[in-house]
């Protein structure tokens, strides 16, 4: 009985110092006199504080402070939640920072909402509770990061965005989005394709929605430059292109459909596009593999910035 007492008191101590406080001020305004110094009090004169009086106070507060820290929150969720300093807040992050966090293959324990949110904002842990989930079920993970982070919405995805689908699910699904293989297809990274770890996949993206940093800005679309006098002496005739996609310096930002608009003036998906890569090789950076062979490689890149491609026909 005695400790239910202490407990529910120190719980209430806020408010049984207030009662009191509340208490004595009632007794005076009620019964009180003003006095010189504008205090009331019950015989007039100017009000008087001791010592014990003064270290009462200054106990009370402390106790008062010492039963908050208590209670203080030590979850990593409502902490973050007013850490102004937070790694990615706001428009600091860039889609570079995004990439650059990606881990490797294997890489667990992690749930996909988690690991995209890491990626997006350089947080690792949400929860001391639940380690394995981040902040929220993964179809409102762009929505978080757009509400919290001052990223935005973007018709259509480009490396390093984030995106969440699966909105007619109880839990959706979230991604790190790296290149498109289809119409609705696109190779993505997420972290429970395999369960529970990293990994990089070939999925459907119908009805994904994506974000990117609050800064992003699209770069301009790049147009096919002209080799050096060096790679003319190599160019071959293309049939099927025009000639100036006969030898193309790749741009950063360059994708196959980008490139089959420009040479062939269509864009085709699937097996078509399929074969269009197949038809274009490296000769500088990886001689002789195939845009196509380079997507479906160990490392899944297929363009490589700075690399001269030559187009053999279909």
């Amino acid at each position: 009985m005695v400790s239910k007492f202490k407990k529910c008191l120190s719980d209430n101590i806020a408010a049984v110092i207030f009662l009191a406080f509340a208490a004595v001020c009632g007794v005076c305004l009620a019964l009180g006199t003003p006095s010189e110094d504008g205090s009331i009090t019950l015989d007039g004169e100017n009000a008087k504080i001791d010592q014990s009086t003064l270290d009462f106070i200054e106990d009370s507060k402390a106790a008062l402070a010492r039963l908050m820290n208590q209670d203080a929150p030590t979850d990593e969720q409502t902490i973050a939640e007013n850490d102004e300093e937070a790694t990615g807040q706001g428009f600091y992050v860039t889609i570079d920072d995004i990439l650059s966090r990606r881990l490797a293959p294997g890489a667990s324990p992690y749930q996909c909402s988690r690991y995209t949110a890491y990626l997006a904002t350089g947080k690792s842990v949400y929860s001391t509770k639940n380690i394995d989930y981040g902040p929220v079920n993964g179809k409102d993970v762009a929505s978080w990061l757009v509400r919290n982070y001052g990223f935005k919405y973007i018709d259509k995805p480009v490396k390093g965005a984030i995106g969440s689908g699966g909105f007619n699910t109880t839990y959706g699904h979230t991604v790190l989005y790296l290149y498109s293989t289809g119409t609705n297809t696109a190779m993505v990274e997420d972290a429970n394709y395999t369960p529970l770890t990293v990994s990089t996949h070939n999925m459907n993206i119908n009805g994904y929605v994506w974000v990117v940093p609050g800064n992003y800005e699209p770069q301009p679309e790049s147009k096919p430059t002209a080799p050096s006098s060096t790679e003319s002496n190599t160019e071959s005739s293309a049939t099927s292109n025009t000639p100036s996609c006969s030898l193309l310096n790749v741009q950063s930002g360059d994708t196959m459909s980008a490139i089959m608009s420009r040479c062939k003036g269509y864009v085709v998906y699937g097996e078509a596009m399929n074969s269009y890569a197949r038809s274009w090789f490296s000769t500088k950076i990886k001689p002789g593999q195939s845009v196509y062979d380079g997507w479906h490689s160990a490392s899944g890149v297929g363009l490589y910035a700075g690399d001269v491609i030559r187009y053999e026909g279909e």
